[in-house]
């Protein structure tokens, strides 16, 4: 073997074990240096990721699962078939319910991933005028868009396409992904205009501490006092501290995790909006209802008549 080759190699592994040693959040993005773009497909009894960041755009069509989604200051629901186009460096995490936890066999997650970098293809490829409108997706892809409907269908079924092509094959399949999301009409944008960027490691390790202690104790009254002793920081600092890498208050985040567990309860159980209240950390059936109002648009009792028939 040629000296070339063999140092080339060497650097190769070195890199990969460095990457696997460095970034364990990331380890699977990495496959993009050996080739344009990362695909991948995972089978898991649940999903383990924290809530991170990463330089790559990403396109995740959730096959099988549902749970809690947070992506930069959006909290809420997601069921099997959501499918979601995010930009570099915002914020995410995907968290499932808690019977995933628990070895239940009949539940577990598949899911597709793409990862790019916007010079996947060449600097300045996505500069060219056809892909004008992939563009303005790479702008709208900062707040993360929630793609449904009939556009949700036709792009996952591209994206399974993707994942089993290879090759140049897979590129093209890849070109006409982008074309059809940046088509899309039917979409939400998730998180607030500007959130991306105000997150670092740091934040996202303090930010991983306070989501954990809200999901695992929501139901209950949880004080100022002890969220900020979790991240060493006095109440008065905490709140602006949160303020500033969140757009919300804590009081404000919290509601939205317990009112967005409301919503699940309210269509998937046997429970009326009173216990529903109490069992979501609530000790005020009207103020309960007054946030869920604020928060979904509608009372819990529109909301059970409107969802429940539905699904």
């Amino acid at each position: 073997m040629q000296p070339g080759i063999q140092k080339k190699r060497l650097y190769i592994q070195i890199m990969t074990l460095y990457l696997h040693i460095m970034q364990p959040r990331l380890e699977k993005i990495p496959a993009a240096i050996f080739s344009s773009i990362a695909v991948k497909r995972e089978i898991t009894p649940y999903m383990d990721y924290p809530f991170h960041y990463h330089p790559e755009y990403e396109i995740i069509y959730v096959e099988k699962s549902h749970g809690l989604r947070l992506m930069g200051n959006h909290i809420g629901n997601f069921f099997d078939g959501d499918l979601v186009f995010i930009g570099p460096n915002l914020p995410h995490v995907w968290i499932n319910d808690k019977a995933y936890y628990q070895g239940n066999e009949n539940l577990n997650v598949d899911v597709f991933v793409i990862h790019f970098l916007e010079n996947a293809l060449g600097n300045g490829f996505f500069e060219l005028p056809e892909f004008k409108p992939v563009r303005q997706l790479f702008i709208l892809g900062q707040q993360g868009m929630l793609i449904k409907g009939k556009d949700s269908s036709i792009i996952a079924g591209l994206i399974k396409e993707v994942y089993n092509a290879s090759g140049i094959n897979r590129l093209i399949v890849f070109m006409k992904t982008l074309e059809r999301l940046a088509a899309a009409e039917n979409y939400e944008l998730l998180s607030s205009s500007g959130y991306t960027n105000f997150i670092n490691t740091a934040d996202t390790e303090r930010i991983n501490k306070v989501m954990n202690y809200c999901m695992e104790h929501y139901s209950r009254e949880i004080k100022l006092q002890e969220v900020s002793k979790l991240v060493n920081l006095n109440k008065s600092s905490f709140c602006r501290y949160f303020k500033s890498r969140t757009f919300k208050t804590f009081s404000q985040f919290l509601n939205e995790i317990r009112i967005t567990k409301a919503c699940r309860l309210l269509i998937e159980s046997d429970m009326s909006i009173s216990e529903v209240c109490y069992h979501c950390g609530y000790n005020n059936v009207s103020y309960f209802n007054r946030q869920f109002k604020l928060i979904v648009g509608l009372t819990a009792r529109e909301y059970t008549k409107k969802y429940s028939v539905s699904s």
